[in-house]
């Protein structure tokens, strides 16, 4: 009988799912309130994000019993189930830009520009600035750009985490003796 390890494709996207509903009700949080562009948000994104991971890692490693979640596996996870989330957020980003919200696209130009402004960047640097990012920002731009930023957000957090969670297999050459077994 040959031993087939779990694979962590259908977990990562359950707890992808459950990650990137969090996020979206962060965010839908914080832009009825009138803060969506809030240093807070971030933050609390940041620890949604480890968070998640974290619950993710522990219940695969949970469910994966005798056969361990090795540092690969668990990176795999986590890496995984960060991507499915950024999906998701980058399809929510995309509909709260160009149909629930499409004043918010200005908004956002606004608060980037005053955030130039207060770090000292002069204002023919911040004009320079903003007129090649209004070519560049558009809602399918700010969609694809949560997805890669979130999943490589998660992916480096994944890197630290692996190492808390992984788990070696209670018989590390089991596969190697039923091989031998079966010959």
């Amino acid at each position: 009988m040959e031993n087939q390890r779990k694979s962590v494709l259908g977990p990562a996207m359950s707890y992808g799912l459950y990650l990137g509903l969090a996020f979206i009700l962060s965010q839908v949080i914080f832009y009825v309130s009138g803060n969506p562009f809030s240093k807070v948000a971030s933050y609390i994104s940041y620890a949604l994000l480890l968070g998640g991971i974290s619950w993710g890692m522990y219940l695969f490693r949970q469910k994966s019993g005798a056969e361990g979640m090795p540092y690969g596996r668990a990176l795999g996870l986590g890496t995984a189930q960060t991507f499915f989330a950024s999906i998701l957020m980058g399809f929510f980003i995309f509909i709260l830009y160009k149909f629930i919200d499409t004043g918010l696209l200005d908004k956002l130009y606004i608060y980037t520009e005053q955030t130039y402004l207060e770090h000292g960047v002069s204002e023919d640097q911040v004009e320079t600035i903003m007129q090649m990012a209004k070519k560049m920002m558009t809602p399918a731009m700010l969609a694809v750009s949560q997805v890669f930023s979130l999943t490589l957000f998660g992916f480096i957090f994944s890197l630290i985490l692996a190492i808390f969670f992984k788990r070696n297999p209670e018989e590390p050459f089991g596969e190697v003796v039923e091989e031998e077994e079966q010959n």
